[in-house]
């Protein structure tokens, strides 16, 4: 009853088992060893020799170098078909053995595949090209890569399991390459903490790089850190940042630039159809003001020559003076024309010399009195001095141009007031006439080329006169301003330096 007992114990075992008495001859065996080793039923038996048995020298010969005190010698032996056996080798208290065979090929499978598996760890760990470190709870190094050394030239010492992070960051700081915000270096792990997930933020160091850290917490309290040098990404986005908003600023520039020329070339296209427009009606207007002065000297000859001998003196004279009225007429129309193609080929001279401006304005305003003997001229120009620097010839055409326009503007009221007087360097010659006036709309425009005011409807002009009175006085360093109001006459003032500035030439040439 007890040997069938012990057999079934010995069957149930998960090792192969087999007994040697003091001799090496088997005394008992289960079928497991028989499994464990591949042997056929019958390999082995009760009573048979033991020592041709797999692994059995090996784990005799360790038994007999070790001491009965070592305990059981082990021994390990591979199979034909590639399974590993590990055999332990026990004494028994009769003097003989017990042999325990394990089948560890599934063991030796898993170890190796570990072993495998830590040795591409190590290998990838080690040719990370970002720097990788691993803390606990405590901020005490767990491990770190050879990227995370280089990075912050740590060395040997600090990079050993159980360094604190203080003394890195300390040694780092000490090199020069620790954060430069050592207060918002801790932000991301406390950040990562609370969303229990990883959070990144990158680090500006003392030494100008941009580290971009990743912190990934642990169920244990610690974390995983990943440090990447991301400086010439950083750089290259500033770069690019810049370039755009230099893009933006130059298209922006560009765009207020096109903008701006296509306003210019509309203003510029309405400008020249306005310009066209009124050179069309100075050229009707020119037309005309030739017409009628030709019209009156041809009436005038035709008269006389219907008279031939029975010519009184006073008929005489007075187509004479028509006559003459009208070619100077004829000829101011032609001088301002003339005038006007000079500025506009870009030269007119200002011929400087001692001009009696008192003189000039009375012998402008007796030529109007004999062109027009409707009008009378009130003169109060006794406060000029007695010369002034400037061109006698072309400041003629000035005050004949603005006489006459008191003139032919005031048609019902007949006098017509010449006030100058000195001022400060200068002397100022006032006209005024209490004719149609000029809408104050228009003024602005009055100096303007071929301009003629609404208030002109019906009177004869060119609208060339003012624009050339304008340039000329210029050209003299002087000034001109109108004051007036539709219904209420006009009033134009001419300012003149009494002396010329020392800039001026003796010929002046204006484009």
């Amino acid at each position: 009853m007890m040997s069938h007992s012990f057999e079934s114990i010995l069957e149930s075992l998960p090792q192969g088992i087999v007994l040697l008495d003091p001799a090496g001859t088997v005394t008992a065996f289960n079928s497991r060893t028989l499994d464990i080793l591949g042997l056929p039923h019958g390999a082995i038996r009760k009573g048979m020799n033991i020592d041709g048995l797999p692994g059995t020298a090996d784990c005799r010969a360790v038994a007999s170098r070790r001491s009965m005190a070592a305990g059981a010698p082990t021994s390990q032996f591979a199979l034909s078909d590639g399974g590993m056996v590990s055999l332990t080798c026990a004494p028994s208290r009769d003097g003989g053995w017990i042999l325990s065979y394990e089948d560890i090929s599934t063991l030796i499978r898993v170890e190796d595949s570990l072993t495998e598996q830590h040795r591409r760890f190590d290998a990838a760990l080690s040719n990370m090209p970002h720097g990788l470190c691993m803390f606990d709870s405590s901020k005490n190094l767990i491990l770190c890569n050879a990227s995370y050394a280089r990075m912050y030239n740590l060395p040997d010492l600090l990079t050993q399991p159980g360094t604190p992070l203080v003394d890195i960051l300390a040694y780092r700081s000490r090199e020069g390459n620790g954060p430069a915000d050592t207060a918002a270096y801790f932000d991301v792990v406390f950040e990562a903490t609370a969303r229990g997930a990883p959070a990144s933020q990158n680090i500006v160091l003392a030494d100008g790089r941009v580290i971009k850290i990743t912190h990934n917490p642990m169920q244990t309290g610690g974390y995983v850190a990943t440090h990447e040098d991301v400086t010439k990404t950083v750089r290259l986005a500033e770069e690019l940042r810049r370039h755009h908003d230099q893009l933006e600023a130059t298209v922006q520039s560009r765009t207020a630039e096109v903008e701006r020329q296509a306003r210019e070339l509309e203003r510029m296209l309405a400008q020249e159809r306005n310009i066209n427009e009124l050179q069309r009606q100075f050229v009707a207007m020119a037309s005309h003001e030739f017409r009628t002065p030709l019209a009156i000297i041809d009436a005038a000859a035709q008269r006389l020559l219907r008279k031939r001998g029975a010519v009184e003196p006073e008929f005489l004279s007075d187509k004479v003076d028509q006559i003459r009225a009208s070619v100077t007429r004829i000829v101011d129309l032609m001088e301002s024309i003339l005038s006007a193609g000079r500025l506009d080929t870009g030269k007119i001279d200002i011929n400087y010399d001692a001009c009696a401006l008192r003189s000039l304005i009375k012998t402008c305003c007796e030529r109007q009195s004999t062109i027009a003997k409707s009008h009378s001229f009130v003169l109060d120009i006794d406060g000029l001095p007695e010369f002034i620097d400037a061109d006698p010839r072309t400041l003629t055409q000035v005050f004949t141009n603005l006489l006459s326009n008191a003139v032919k503007y005031a048609p019902g009221t007949p006098e017509i007031r010449v006030t100058a007087w000195a001022e400060t360097g200068n002397v100022k010659v006032s006209i005024s006439d209490d004719g149609v006036g000029i809408d104050a709309e228009d003024v602005p425009r009055l100096f303007q080329r071929y301009f003629r005011a609404r208030t002109s409807t019906g009177i004869a002009g060119t609208g060339i006169g003012l624009n050339l009175v304008k340039q000329i006085i210029e050209l003299h360093n002087g000034s001109i301003e109108v004051r007036s109001a539709r219904g209420c006459g006009s009033t134009f003032t001419v300012t003149l330096p009494i002396k010329r500035s020392g800039n001026a030439s003796a010929t002046n040439d204006a484009a």
